[in-house]
């Protein structure tokens, strides 16, 4: 079976509330929707017999994402919530307000994460327009390799470069291989930073051997001359995942799938 890296860009609200629930990390790799809002919540989608229990979470999500948001941002989307008959500030578990968001989560084409997403964060576009916020890349099979080229060593260790494709803190049960791993935006700054050194290319080009890297089991293996410029691709789409989560201000949580 193939081994492939996903990272995904994620709201530290978000974040907050899968290291307080870690069974929820494998919502963001399911989920073909936003990985940054709220999207697909068990809300809208769990059984009614489930409704209590998610119910009684409900105000706790959402006041952990509106924490992280600008107040400016945070007080268009109290708003937006108000004018659907949500008020934010007399949410509790159980109470009206909490019933109103419920019924909109439920009803098509009224998720919350719609509302949720327009005023967090500023999205970076990329070159074809397109937000990158709370988006997903894969680096397929080059993981290993561009980790190899990062660092020069099989496994991550305490250098920055060496952290952005294997390390991370891990959250949740083992996926099959390993839990997933996240960065929390200030650690994404960082690699950011990192990834961008004017010398790092150059570095990582020089380590590029193919004998030596097949021989200390580097995936997938039976590495050619010409997969040098493969994964060097791979590494520059994976510095602009990482600069476009720096400037917004995001987490990144990764997994081996």
């Amino acid at each position: 079976m193939s081994m492939l890296a996903m990272f995904v860009q994620v709201e530290p609200g978000r974040l907050a509330e899968i290291i307080g629930d870690p069974s929820r990390v494998t919502e963001l790799f399911d989920d073909d929707e936003s990985a940054g809002g709220l999207s697909r919540s068990p809300l809208a989608q769990g059984p009614v017999g489930e409704t209590t229990e998610l119910l009684q979470r409900t105000p706790k999500i959402l006041a952990a994402s509106m924490a992280m948001m600008d107040p400016a941002m945070r007080e268009r989307l109290k708003q937006r919530l108000a004018a659907a008959g949500i008020n934010t500030d007399a949410m509790t578990a159980g109470g009206k307000d909490a019933d109103a968001l419920l019924k909109l989560m439920r009803e098509p084409g009224q998720a919350l994460a719609a509302m949720v997403a327009a005023p967090q964060s500023p999205k970076t576009p990329d070159s074809s327009g397109k937000a990158r916020q709370g988006s997903k890349i894969s680096l397929d099979k080059a993981w290993h390799g561009v980790h190899y080229l990062l660092c020069g060593d099989i496994e991550p260790g305490s250098a920055i470069p060496s952290q952005a494709v294997m390390g991370g803190v891990e959250v949740g049960e083992d996926l099959g291989y390993g839990p997933a791993r996240y960065f929390e935006a200030d650690k994404v700054n960082q690699i950011a930073q990192a990834l961008s050194m004017a010398s790092l290319e150059a570095e990582m080009i020089a380590r590029f051997d193919p004998a030596q890297m097949t021989s200390l089991g580097i995936y997938p293996g039976g590495w050619k001359a010409g997969d040098v410029d493969w994964l060097m691709d791979e590494f520059r789409r994976l510095r602009k995942f990482y600069d476009d989560a720096s400037a917004a201000k995001l987490a990144i949580v990764t997994s081996l799938e």
